[in-house]
């Protein structure tokens, strides 16, 4: 009976070793979800992290200091882009510098003509104030292209600007100031469009993984003088190395 015992717990043993050995093996354990990266967006171009991008128009523009200038104030807010250009534009050969020394030469009737135009139509504007106006407007004008993300491709456009101005006759000048002026604008339009997308971006960012959202307006400034539309506050943080020189310090051509 004892014998018989021990035969069947070894058949027993057996039988669930086979059976053991008949199972499925187990699948290996879920590999753990892939890492998503949550690397904040960062600005473009190296900018500041909390500029203020331009309000539009309703046609979709910048609103910008430079909108609508014709005539002479469009030559003489082409003269001040130019400026900044050949004191902060500081590649081999200076070629914004030189260029811009050029033009003084070759179209130094047009740029007295226009600079007096101006001084005239300030003066008739806003009498004993007119130099005070004119400086503060100038100024935003000077800190516009003197915005540092956009340097390096403001400087390539003012070259080229600087090239076809110089082929000009005086008239053809006039006629092309306010071309000129939308293209020196772009690479600062483009900073602009790039800046904008980044905020979008950080928006989403921060709803997505819990952070606080901030709300983004345009802005203006709406005591700029006129015949600028409602200049904004440009960020000037950084200038070029030789800052540009206000228009009261400027040496215009001789007569």
């Amino acid at each position: 009976m004892r014998a018989d015992r021990r035969l069947f717990n070894r058949f027993a043993l057996v039988l669930a070793l086979m059976l053991a050995a008949c199972q499925p093996a187990k699948p290996p354990p879920t590999p753990p979800p892939p890492v998503v990266p949550t690397i904040m967006p960062l600005p473009p171009r190296g900018s500041a992290p909390d500029m203020e991008v331009p309000a539009k128009d309703a046609t979709g523009r910048y609103i910008t200091p430079n909108r609508n200038m014709m005539g002479e104030q469009a030559l003489w807010h082409v003269r001040m882009a130019l400026n900044v250009a050949a004191l902060g534009c500081r590649t081999p050969g200076e070629p914004a510098k030189v260029q811009y020394n050029r033009m003084l030469h070759i179209h130094v009737v047009a740029l007295k003509k226009a600079n007096d135009a101006v001084e005239e139509s300030y003066k008739a504007r806003y009498g004993v104030n007119a130099f005070d106006m004119r400086e503060r407007l100038n100024t935003v004008v000077y800190n516009f292209f003197a915005l540092p993300p956009a340097q390096k491709a403001f400087c390539d456009v003012a070259v080229a600007t600087l090239t076809i101005v110089n082929g000009l006759t005086p008239e053809q000048l006039i006629d092309y100031a306010p071309k000129a002026l939308q293209a020196l604008e772009k690479p600062f339009e483009d900073f602009w469009d790039e800046y904008a997308e980044y905020l979008r971006r950080l928006e989403e960012w921060r709803r997505r993984y819990g952070r606080p959202s901030v709300k983004v307006e345009g802005w203006h400034d709406d005591a700029a003088p006129p015949p600028a539309p409602a200049a904004p506050h440009l960020p000037t943080e950084q200038m070029p190395d030789a800052p540009p020189q206000k228009p009261s310090d400027m040496i215009l051509p001789p007569s």
